[in-house]
């Protein structure tokens, strides 16, 4: 795991009151991606100007390098005209435009639509959406609930084991370092494969800041669903296990029951 972790927004949008931002967008050509000094040549088209830069990201759109930069540009169309205008004439620029705020203060980024995740397309679930999901499936359904998201989860991982093997091949540590990066990433929590025996099919992992559990801290039980199908059904594809009840999973530690994370021990299903 990251030594040194952080907080950080990923949305390319600003809220920030007394603010007019416009949202920029400058297409390179494909050199760009290696050239040297890009990105401050970018840049001094908005200091020349005095101009703020609220939000930068550098977007891969289908190997086309794309900037987006969120402006405060107080002068309005005017200026934003002059911005776009010199952007144009920085090296390696081939098209560019931008889209004046919702509202004073307010700017999001439409343009960029479907969002890529390893070039399958994602979606993004904030913490009132996804709370509203399980914590209402809790209340409707109960105890059955987690057992509809361990499916759902199962088939879920089984399907992201399957990118993992494209990616990392026959090298297990490549295969679990990758596991553990992209789940992270992704946002669920912070993956530790504490142990994978393949040739005894067991496993222990453990999620720090599972987000599913993290919901019912204080709940005094475990309560993963999702998370422990997702860890169940990568696992079972890599054993070469098809079917949900044919392997075990269970949630030893839970952050919801009071322990610092949550910790799974996977098997095969003895009967």
């Amino acid at each position: 795991m990251c030594s040194k972790g952080f907080k950080g927004e990923i949305g390319r949008y600003v809220y920030a009151p007394g603010t007019v931002p416009y949202v920029f967008y400058v297409e390179l050509t494909v050199e760009a991606f290696t050239a040297v000094g890009v990105l401050e040549k970018l840049s001094e088209s908005f200091a020349e100007r005095n101009i703020p830069i609220l939000r930068f990201t550098v977007v891969d759109s289908g190997g086309v390098p794309i900037i987006i930069a969120i402006a405060d540009v107080k002068g309005g169309d005017r200026v934003a005209d002059e911005v776009a205008k010199a952007l144009k004439q920085t090296p390696f620029a081939r098209s560019v435009w931008y889209v004046p705020p919702i509202i004073n203060g307010a700017a999001v980024d439409m343009c960029l639509f479907p969002l890529l995740y390893l070039g399958d397309r994602a979606v993004v679930f904030s913490k009132p959406v996804y709370e509203g999901f399980i914590r209402e499936g809790w209340r409707v359904f109960g105890t059955a609930f987690p057992i509809m998201l361990y499916i759902v989860g199962f088939g879920s991982g089984r399907l992201a084991s399957q990118t993992l093997r494209i990616m990392a091949g026959d090298e297990r540590y490549a295969y679990e370092k990758l596991g553990e990066a992209i789940f992270t990433s992704l946002g669920f929590g912070r993956l530790e494969i504490v142990r994978v025996d393949d040739r005894q099919k067991e496993a222990v992992v453990r999620v720090y800041d599972n987000f599913e559990c993290e919901i019912f801290k204080g709940a005094g039980e475990i309560r993963s669903g999702l998370v422990r199908g997702f860890i169940a059904g990568w696992l079972a594809e890599r054993w070469g296990i098809e079917k949900p009840e044919d392997i075990l999973a269970r949630e030893e530690k839970c952050i919801a029951k009071g322990n610092t994370f949550c910790e799974f021990r996977v098997s095969i299903e003895k009967r």
